[in-house]
């Protein structure tokens, strides 16, 4: 299995930019988002720009991924925030076919108390929606850390939002922060054969299609989304070796999103992921066959 990393990075000044530094810095993929992620609107992207974006990716043999802004919230039961990001969500997958990019992430959004039935009802309808209007994206549900009101933080929920989807462009992006701060313990080997049973069960490994390595600021179930250094959070290096352990969750597609302060950096969260991949490959050989 190949290994492809690599981190979201800015498209200040063009898109094709981010292209071209993941090609620099030895990355096999990248996630972007395919406009600002402070408007509602999503800007046209320049045949040029969008041209030499296709041509790094090809190049580089690149496997790029686009992250919707935050603002989308297709669950909302306000009626105007529903529409404009049902909007966003349809410019967001044509600007991903123009750039080439198969997989949009989205965060599945928040109920805003109306209750989390009708909160899924709405994000059914919207994606239901944008898979009708654009052919030829696919969308990537993303699980939540369980904030309040929050829709998607449990693999059941996400399970179910796919099944009445029924479409096959739906699939899975798996933020490890995400998942402990919602009370899935990555870094406990029972817990993990668990998450991997219902996993399968409610959704399918097929349909996951990329990993968001993020370690957590905060501990087990805090429900805070605070990304933090691989290795250097609550989940920590023997929970990342114990994860990436996984048959099912270890597809070999990550995309970080750790913060650069003083702590560290980029290069260090690299480094930090290859010796996690090391640990697990040494404990896969130390490991008995079971057939």
């Amino acid at each position: 299995m190949r290994v492809r990393y690599g981190f979201h990075l800015s498209i200040a000044g063009s898109v094709a930019n981010a292209a071209s530094e993941a090609a620099s810095k030895g990355y096999g993929t990248f996630q972007i988002f395919p406009s600002s992620p402070r408007s509602w609107s999503v800007k046209e992207i320049d045949a040029v720009d969008a041209g030499r974006f296709r041509q790094h990716v090809k190049n580089h043999d690149l496997l790029p991924f686009a992250h919707i802004p935050y603002l989308c919230n297709l669950a909302s039961p306000r009626d105007e925030i529903r529409e404009k990001s049902a909007t966003m969500l349809a410019e967001s997958m044509r600007a991903c076919a123009r750039l080439g990019i198969d997989g949009l992430v989205i965060h599945m959004g928040s109920h805003l108390g109306s209750g989390k039935s009708a909160g899924m009802k709405n994000l059914v309808e919207g994606i239901c929606d944008a898979l009708e209007t654009e052919k030829s994206t696919s969308i990537l549900l993303e699980n939540s850390s369980g904030y309040a009101n929050s829709i998607g933080s449990s693999v059941e929920e996400i399970g179910a939002v796919i099944r009445e989807v029924g479409s096959d462009r739906v699939g899975v992006c798996f933020d490890t922060c995400h998942a402990f701060a919602s009370g899935y313990d990555l870094s406990s080997p029972r817990q993990l054969s668990r998450l991997e049973a219902e996993f399968e069960k409610e959704i399918g490994k097929e349909r996951l299609k990329l990993v968001h390595l993020n370690d957590s600021k905060y501990p087990l179930g805090s429900k805070l989304d605070r990304h933090w250094h691989i290795g250097k959070g609550y989940i920590g290096f023997d929970g990342f070796v114990n994860f990436l352990s996984s048959e099912v969750f270890n597809i070999g597609t990550f995309i970080m999103e750790t913060p650069v302060n003083s702590a560290t950096d980029d290069a260090s969260n690299v480094s930090a992921l290859l010796r996690v991949l090391d640990a697990v490959e040494l404990k896969r050989r130390r490991t008995p066959n079971k057939e």
